[in-house]
Order: structure tokens, then sequence, then C-alpha cells
């Protein structure tokens, strides 16, 4: 409906509580009922089901991409909000498929790196108004001179905090030696 173009933002509004009444009337026999849980069975399976739309759909959170505004990215472009993570996922498959296929690294400190840059070419993807070879080294080297990154400036000026510990450091610990 948003890249459709022919709705307004109320319109789109309209058709999202359009949506939310049609999944109230097909959930809420079932989710007013407060069934207790019970052992695997598709009818248990529905009852979550159930659960979880109407906790998204009370929570307005699923149908926000047909309401939001466009996100502005670090490049300048504005892109719609996507209904899926179709795009997520195509711009992880290329590890994924590298992994299933044993191209990859065959030591925790090969793998830890591989992720590590794999993360910042496909972030500054998304930051760079042009992602050539000649500007991702451009950055690169920018970073050197400021003593910070692109990524940390972004922070900074969102005024987001960053962790002393990473994200990465978490899921993928240092490995000894």
């Amino acid at each position: 409906m948003q890249r459709d173009g022919r709705l307004s933002a109320a319109g789109r509004t309209k058709k999202v509580a359009e949506l939310d009444d049609a999944l109230l009337e097909l959930c809420a026999p079932v989710w007013v009922l407060a069934l207790p849980p019970l052992e695997e069975s598709p009818e248990n399976n529905y009852r979550l089901l159930v659960n979880e739309v109407m906790r998204l759909m009370l929570d307005n959170q699923l149908f926000t991409f047909v309401t939001a505004s466009p996100a502005p990215q670090p490049n300048q472009q504005s892109k719609p909000v996507s209904g899926t993570n179709n795009e997520a996922e195509r711009t992880l498959r290329g590890s994924a498929e590298a992994r299933k296929t044993g191209r990859t690294n065959k030591t925790a400190v090969g793998t830890r790196r591989r992720t590590i840059i794999v993360s910042v070419l496909e972030s500054l993807r998304l930051y760079l108004p042009t992602f050539t070879l000649a500007s991702i080294i451009a950055e690169i080297d920018h970073w050197r001179q400021a003593g910070q990154s692109c990524f940390t400036q972004l922070l900074k000026k969102m005024k987001l905090a960053c962790t002393a510990e990473s994200i990465l450091d978490k899921v993928m610990p240092v490995p000894d030696g």
C-alpha cells in the first residue's frame, strides 16, 4: 500500500485500521477464551499464533511498514520501510552460503575476522553515497585520520551510547591465544 502511491498517509492509516478490524474479527473468538497452554498440538499452535498476532496488533506493530515514513539512510537516500526482511536476508545470503559450502575460515580467529569485515562492508554499502573500492578506501583512511569511524560519528550524532563491549564479543568471544 505504501509503494502504491495512490493512498495518502490518512488513506493508509484507514486501511491499516480496516486490517486491524478484520484481524480482530478473526482472532477474537479464540483470544477472549484465554485458553491455557496445551501439549503440542495444532490447536495449541493456533492459540499461540492468535495470541502473538493480537499482542502485535495491540502494540501497533503489525502494519508499521504501511504507515511509516520512508527511512532516511546515512547515504542520503530514503527507502520505504519494507514489509519483509527479504533485503536483509539477501544481504546475508553470501555469507550464509559460504558457511554452508565450507568456503569459510577454519579457525575461530578467521571466522571472527571474516564476520567483522563482512559486517563493515555491508554497513558501508548503506552508508556511502557510492559503494566503490575507492570510496571504501577513502572512508577507512578518513577513519584513521579522524581517530574514529563514521559509525561512531553517527552514534554520537544520534545521541546513542556506544557500549564498551561489542555485541560480537558477546556472541563470538575473542579466542584465547
